[in-house]
């Protein structure tokens, strides 16, 4: 498998401004729009509107996965947001979400459910998601990925 930081780039982590879920998904929108990653962008955020609506993607531990199928995409791809305050999202464990892993998957299943592993266990090692929650700059985000995966 791929590393994480395979599928993203440096300019695909941002800060997340406000606590509103709806706001923060309208700003990772905005990251993919900026970086042209997807033909159709607005159809994309549909399908993630869609899919938030049917049940959260939160996962709990601060952490939440909004993603959608496009069948016609080349690559995955991963943009991340960090919420400093944290985001109102429907949680398991009733906490406010810090980071959003926002993924568009293409028609390679067990890649996206690897990645879905990956992102899983990185999250549950208390020491490695207290230190991304506390970077500094997003460019430290992006490298404390690359040095754990």
């Amino acid at each position: 498998m791929k590393q994480i930081i395979s599928y993203m780039k440096e300019e695909y982590i941002i800060e997340i401004k406000g606590n509103d879920n709806s706001d923060a998904l309208k700003q990772l929108m905005e990251t993919v729009k900026k970086n042209n990653i997807l033909p159709d962008p607005d159809m994309f955020y549909e399908k993630i509107k869609e899919r938030e609506e049917q049940s959260s993607t939160a996962i709990g531990l601060g952490v939440a996965i909004p993603h959608a199928r496009i069948e016609t995409l080349e690559e995955i791809f991963i943009v991340l947001g960090r919420s400093i305050d944290g985001i109102d999202y429907v949680t398991p464990d009733g906490t406010p979400v810090h980071l959003i892993f926002l993924i568009g998957i293409n028609s390679n299943q067990s890649e996206y459910l690897k990645i879905l592993s990956r992102i899983s266990w990185l999250i549950r090692n208390d020491e490695f998601r207290k230190n991304l929650f506390s970077c500094a700059t997003t460019q430290d985000i992006f490298h404390l990925l690359k040095e754990h995966n």
